[in-house]
């Protein structure tokens, strides 16, 4: 907070802390696969990627990132309550970034997807591709191939939906994912 706190209006201060608090509840009993980090790390270093890595300083895509899992993974916020607290821009986002229904999942990501959703997208992908040397050998390799197959191209497309001065981001996101996964071949 202290990163965003001379950048960005009190009210929206107040929206990244409220649902930081809310992710923090509502993964609070859950664990990494690993089963040594408790899950709440992972959507805070989502946000910590958008906010310090891509200087991203929009609260609606923070916020974003911060609940990208909470309505698939807990019960405690609708989607209308959602878009009452954060506005319909996210709960539209958060509502692509659940895989419910699984089926056509990337499929509704690259075509309806802003790019504020991508880039929550994939700082989400970029940092469970980070933490991969806690999974399985497994694991591991399903994981690289489909970032190969579905979230390269998904990067590629974030860069043709950005503004000329904005691509650097999706530039970095798409290097970074490619050089993790050159990493395990």
């Amino acid at each position: 907070m202290s990163k965003l706190q001379p950048i960005l209006s009190p009210r929206d201060l107040e929206m990244i802390e409220t649902a930081y608090v809310l992710a923090k509840y509502g993964h609070r009993d859950q664990m990494r696969d690993n089963g040594h980090v408790r899950y709440f790390e992972h959507p805070k270093t989502v946000a910590w990627i958008l906010v310090d890595e891509l200087k991203v300083a929009d609260a609606q895509t923070i916020v974003m990132a911060l609940l990208h899992d909470v309505l698939e993974d807990s019960h405690i916020l609708s989607p209308y309550r959602i878009e009452l607290n954060f506005g319909k821009e996210v709960v539209v986002g958060l509502k692509l970034l659940t895989k419910q229904p699984k089926e056509g999942y990337l499929k509704r990501l690259k075509t309806y997807a802003t790019a504020k959703t991508l880039s929550v997208k994939l700082c989400d992908r970029l940092h469970n591709l980070r933490t991969l040397d806690g999974c399985t050998i497994s694991k591991q390799k399903e994981q690289v191939e489909e970032t190969k197959k579905y979230y390269i191209p998904l990067a590629e497309h974030l860069v043709t939906l950005l503004s000329k001065k904005d691509r650097w981001r999706g530039e970095y996101l798409e290097n970074e994912i490619k050089k993790i996964c050159a990493q395990y071949e």
